[in-house]
């Protein structure tokens, strides 16, 4: 039997499906959209059926997937850490010393990361990310326009 609750309000809440939607911080929409023209978006090498390749963050989804356009094709995308195939998107992240990193989740201010060529941070760690500049053992710069 569902349980639901009303706080005042004559809509019943679902509290099943209210446990269950637990996203996070959102990504700033600032990050999303077309990476052509500059800017703080997020460049992301995503697969939406024709191939993989190089496109940007339309709509945040969830904490590992995503609303990407790929050279006018869009998809819901699910993150994950190595190559993409279809329906899958990769985000690349660097440190101060030009390591790289893969995300395998994030959120508005966090990630957590896959070490690729980077030594500052392990496989599993929870780590800050910016679009700006990495600092040594302490954040990682995240690829954009």
């Amino acid at each position: 039997m569902r349980q639901y609750a009303s706080y005042g309000d004559p809509n019943p809440v679902d509290l099943e499906r209210q446990r269950r939607n637990k996203m996070g911080r959102p990504i700033n929409k600032r990050n999303f959209g077309d990476t052509s023209g500059g800017g703080q978006q997020i460049q992301v090498t995503a697969d939406t059926g024709g191939g993989s390749g190089a496109g940007f963050i339309v709509k945040q989804k969830g904490s590992k997937r995503f609303s990407v356009d790929r050279s006018g094709t869009v998809g819901i995308c699910k993150l994950v850490t190595g190559a993409p195939s279809s329906g899958e998107m990769r985000i690349t992240l660097a440190d101060s010393a030009a390591g790289t990193y893969f995300a395998s989740k994030i959120s508005g201010r966090t990630c957590t990361v896959e070490a690729g060529t980077g030594t500052q941070f392990s496989t599993g760690d929870k780590v800050a990310w910016n679009t700006t500049g990495a600092v040594v053992n302490e954040s990682i710069e995240i690829t954009n326009a």
